[in-house]
């Protein structure tokens, strides 16, 4: 159970309701609605909103492709100790075609030990950088950067979608999500099963 409330499907009406049907329309192969979104249930406006945004901005190929955009998910979702995003976007990366080893590297973090190209480790080590000491973020940290390849319309992208999980993680860790166990759906191990604490632990 979540440890705020939120209307489920049987119990939608209205704006809701509507909202939760936009939802079934773009994944018409899902039985329920996301947990992250019934997050949003009590703001239908909001929720609606929400959806486009992710779906024209995240879960689409844009100035950059939708595997960087959930490789970007998972890394910074690790880094906020959020089960429910890491390990949903872990899925997703691994659904992308990314080896077990590569998404155990990116949702812990170890970007050293990631096999995946140069230009790419530098982005993702830029938003691991903005997830935890955007403060720090220099001039010189976006040229590097344009020098691994990426153009400014690429960068901004990954300050988005960084910024974005930024916002879901404490959406799903308020709610007190968990680990959404979509691995076990296909019945393939998850590479960062174990890595997180459960939701509400002090440690």
């Amino acid at each position: 159970m979540p440890f705020i409330q939120w209307i489920n499907e049987q119990d939608a009406e209205g704006e809701v309701a509507e909202g939760y049907d936009i939802y079934f329309q773009k994944r018409p192969d899902r039985t329920q609605v996301a947990d992250i979104v019934k997050c949003f249930s009590h703001r239908p406006d909001f929720m609606k909103q929400m959806m486009e945004f992710s779906w024209k901005v995240h879960f689409c190929d844009g100035h950059l492709s939708e595997r960087v955009k959930e490789m970007i998910a998972t890394l910074v979702s690790g880094q906020n100790r959020c089960p429910y995003c890491m390990h949903s976007h872990a899925y997703f990366l691994h659904s992308h075609g990314a080896e077990d080893s590569v998404v155990a590297a990116v949702g812990k973090g170890d970007l050293d030990d990631a096999r995946i190209p140069a230009n790419e480790k530098a982005l993702l080590k830029f938003a691991y950088k903005l997830t935890n000491n955007s403060h720090k973020n220099r001039p010189e940290d976006v040229q590097d950067l344009r020098d691994a390849g990426w153009s400014e319309p690429q960068i901004a992208e990954a300050v988005y979608i960084t910024a974005l999980f930024a916002f879901f993680n404490r959406v799903a860790n308020g709610f007190g999500l968990e680990n959404p166990n979509y691995f076990d759906l296909e019945e393939k191990p998850d590479p960062l099963s174990g890595y997180l604490p459960a939701v509400g632990e002090t440690n």
